[in-house]
């Protein structure tokens, strides 16, 4: 699978911002994504930029815990549920509250003053609340839940300790990158791939490699944070797709 943890579609200073996010969607596409969680800097494009976004996507865009300011209807599907060979695996997605700090120095959820937080036409609800009632939701429908998250790694990893139906978490960037998977106190799988920050998007690839046991769980763990340098050929396709938007 090809998931992302959001903050992906703006905040470049470049094409992305250019386009609004258009390139990034297109790219994404050529990649092959499955799913994609919305973060701050996606909903800091508006609710037409990113519903335009969304509709290009040959994949869905989720978010448990953001909801259209005037009418409080969720702006994303909070789950889907995809097949992977025989088995059915939820995918839930969650969005940062944008007062928290950068992923570095990001505070833990359920912090005062994080309840309800407006981004634009879009407000961003508790992370923890909105997870807990998305996961019960999803899991009696697979068997296995992933939840995409761009909270930071430690909050991530509190958070997740309160929800022992999820099985992986996809988490943004901490201070110090683990070399590993890393386990919570429920047995989750808890990994991070890249560094969510302007400039930054797509320097690393995390590549996870585990096996799906027959009741859903995921054993035998290989985990690696690959670096995007010089020694990583360029696609040709991409290069094209490239090519269409630089020129004048």
């Amino acid at each position: 699978m090809v998931l992302d943890a959001g903050d992906a579609l703006a905040g470049d200073d470049g094409l992305g911002d250019q386009t609004e996010g258009k390139v990034i969607v297109d790219g994404m596409n050529l990649m092959g994504y499955d799913a994609m969680a919305l973060g701050p800097l996606d909903l800091a494009l508006g609710a037409d930029a990113l519903a335009q976004r969304m509709a290009e996507a040959e994949f869905p865009m989720l978010s448990a815990n953001v909801v259209d300011a005037a009418t409080g209807q969720p702006a994303a599907p909070a789950f889907v549920v995809v097949a992977v060979g025989d088995h059915r695996v939820a995918l839930v997605g969650l969005t940062r509250p944008p007062r928290q700090a950068p992923p570095a120095t990001a505070a833990l959820p359920n912090q005062p003053g994080l309840a309800s937080e407006p981004v634009g036409e879009f407000r961003v609800l508790d992370p923890a609340q909105a997870a807990a009632e998305a996961v019960a939701q999803a899991a009696p429908q697979a068997d296995t839940v992933i939840l995409l998250t761009n909270l930071e790694y430690r909050a991530a990893l509190a958070l997740v300790e309160g929800l022992p139906e999820v099985d992986l978490v996809v988490a943004a960037l901490p201070t110090q990158l683990p070399q590993m998977a890393v386990r919570s106190a429920t047995g989750a799988l808890v990994v991070v791939a890249d560094q969510s920050m302007p400039r930054h998007s797509g320097r690393r690839v995390g590549r996870l490699m585990v096996t799906m046991e027959s009741d859903g769980r995921l054993t035998g763990e290989q985990w690696e944070s690959i670096p995007m340098d010089g020694t990583v050929a360029d696609d040709l396709a991409m290069q094209i797709l490239l090519a269409t938007y630089a020129q004048p």
